[in-house]
C-alpha cells in the first residue's frame, strides 16, 4: 500500500502528544529508584525502632535480646548498652577493690618496717647516750670543778656495777678582788678596821659627787662620806634658770635649757614668751580695771554670735587690759596644742594669773609676780599645768615675794626669825623635783 503523506506529521501539538505517551512506557529513571530504596530503608528502620519499643513490653523480655535489638535499631552504640555498663561498672569496682587492697597491703608492710626501723633506731640512741654519759663521768675536771659520786643503782643505767667516788678538780685560784675580800674580813673580824674605814677604802677612791650638805647648800663629798651622811644628791640648773625665795621660805627654781640649736618647740616657746612679754607691761599698768565689778559684769553679758554685746559699754582700758590677759592666757594655753581654748579652762587660768573683781591689793601684787612667774616658766618648758600648780603656789605662799637668777646655792639664807626653808624646785623641762 503506497505510503501517503500526513497533514498533521510536522504538527507540534501532535508530537508533544506522542512524546507523552511513549514517557508513560519508559523505564524509571536512577533518581527514582534511588528514592524508592531510600524511602523502603527509612521504612525497614522505623520498623524495627518500633519492634525495639514494643518489645521492652514483651512478658518474655530478655536483656541481652533487647541490647542486640538497640543497637541493630541505631538506638544507642555498642558501649552504651546496659550490658556492656554493667561490665564496665564491674570493671571498675574490681579495678577499685584491687587499689584497696594493694594499698592496705603496703600500709602494712611500711608500718611493720617502720616500727621495726624506730625500735632499731630507739635501741641504738639509748646505746650511744649510755655510752656518752658514761665518758663524761670519766672527763677531766676543770679548777674548782666537782663531781659527785654515783650510786650503783645510777651507775648501773650507764654499764657500770659498782659505784664513782666524788672527784674534785684543782682547786682554783682566788681572783685579786676575792683574796683582798678575804683580807679586810679578816681585819674586820680581828677588830682592826672598821665599818666607816671599809665604805672609805672602797669608795673612797671614786669621784667626788655633788650633795646637799647639812648647811642645806651643795658641796663636794666622798661617795663613802655622803652615804654615812644620807646626803641627797645635787642638781645644778642647766642653762638659763631662774630661782625665786618665797615669803614663808619655798624656793621656786625654774630649769633653764640646754642651749644647742632652737627645736621646732623652742622656736614656739619663743614666740608665745614674746607675746607675754609684750602684754606683761599693759596688764602691769591696767590690771587693776579688771577688778571694777561694773565692767566685769558688762563684759560677762552673753555672745550674739561674734558679736559681745556688752563691748560697747567697756571702758578703753578696761578693753586693753581684757585683750592683755586673754593673749597672755592663750600663750600659756596654747603651747601644747595650738587648740582653741575652752571658756571654763581659760576662766581656771585667769583666775590665778589675772585680777578679779575684789581682789586686793596683795593679792594684784601675788598675781602680778605669778605672771613673771609663768613666763619664766613658759621659758623654762613647762607644761601648762605646771605653769598653773606654780602660779597657785605663789597665790598660796602670800605676799612680797623675792626673785633671784642665782642657783640655789647661792641663795641667802632668810633672816628675821625664819626658822626653816622648804624647796620647790624643778628640772630643765618644767617638771618638779
Amino acid at each position: 500500500m503506497p505510503i501517503k503523506s500526513s497533514p498533521y506529521f510536522h504538527d507540534p501539538a501532535f508530537a508533544q502528544a506522542a512524546q507523552n505517551l511513549a514517557g508513560l512506557f519508559e523505564p524509571p529513571s536512577g533518581a527514582d529508584a534511588a528514592g524508592w530504596a531510600a524511602a523502603n530503608a527509612k521504612k525497614a528502620e522505623s520498623q524495627r525502632l518500633a519492634d525495639f519499643y514494643d518489645y521492652q513490653k514483651n512478658p518474655n523480655f530478655d536483656q541481652q535480646t533487647f541490647d542486640r535489638m538497640g543497637v541493630a535499631a541505631g538506638a544507642y552504640q555498642p558501649n552504651q548498652s546496659y550490658y556492656s555498663v554493667n561490665v564496665g561498672d564491674q570493671t571498675t569496682r574490681r579495678g577499685q577493690d584491687v587499689t584497696a587492697a594493694t594499698s592496705r597491703a603496703n600500709n602494712a608492710d611500711d608500718n611493720a618496717r617502720a616500727l621495726q626501723t624506730n625500735s632499731a633506731d630507739n635501741t641504738r640512741a639509748v646505746e650511744t647516750n649510755r655510752v656518752s654519759e658514761l665518758g663524761k663521768l670519766y672527763q677531766p675536771l676543770s679548777e674548782g670543778q666537782v663531781r659527785p659520786d654515783v650510786p650503783a643503782d645510777i651507775a648501773g643505767n650507764f654499764g657500770v656495777s659498782h659505784d664513782l667516788p666524788a672527784a674534785q678538780g684543782r682547786a682554783k685560784a682566788l681572783s685579786e678582788t676575792e683574796v683582798q675580800g678575804g683580807l679586810v674580813q679578816k681585819m674586820r673580824d680581828a677588830g682592826l678596821i672598821s665599818d666607816d674605814m671599809v665604805v672609805d677604802r672602797f669608795a673612797g677612791d671614786k669621784t667626788p659627787v655633788e650633795a646637799i650638805g647639812p648647811d642645806g647648800k651643795p658641796r663636794y663629798m666622798s661617795p663613802g662620806a655622803a652615804v654615812r651622811a644620807g646626803a641627797a644628791p645635787y642638781d645644778a640648773p642647766k642653762g638659763a634658770g631662774m630661782t625665786t625665795t618665797l615669803p614663808d621660805g619655798t624656793v621656786i627654781q625654774l630649769g633653764g635649757s640646754a642651749g644647742g640649736k632652737t627645736t621646732e618647740f623652742q622656736g614656739k616657746q619663743d614666740a608665745y614668751v614674746t607675746r607675754m612679754a609684750g602684754m606683761q607691761p599693759i596688764l602691769d599698768q591696767l590690771g587693776t580695771e579688771l577688778t571694777d565689778f561694773q565692767q566685769a559684769a558688762y563684759d560677762a553679758l552673753p555672745t550674739v554670735g561674734t558679736i559681745k554685746t556688752g563691748n560697747g559699754m567697756l571702758t578703753e582700758n578696761y578693753q586693753k587690759a581684757s585683750n592683755a590677759g586673754r593673749v597672755f592666757l592663750q600663750s600659756v594655753l596654747r603651747l601644747d596644742s595650738g587648740a582653741a581654748i575652752p571658756p571654763a579652762e581659760e576662766a581656771q587660768y585667769g583666775d590665778v594669773f589675772l585680777p578679779r573683781p575684789g581682789d586686793k591689793p596683795g593679792t594684784i601684787q601675788q598675781k602680778m609676780f605669778a605672771r613673771n612667774l609663768a613666763m619664766e616658766g613658759v621659758k623654762a618648758g613647762m607644761t601648762p599645768e605646771q605653769v598653773l600648780a606654780t602660779g597657785r603656789a605663789v597665790i598660796a605662799a602670800g605676799s612680797g615675794p623675792k626673785a633671784s637668777s642665782s642657783p640655789p646655792g647661792n641663795q641667802a639664807q632668810p633672816t628675821g626669825g625664819q626658822q626653816s626653808t622648804s624647796r620647790m624646785r624643778f628640772d630643765e623641762n618644767g617638771n618638779p623635783l
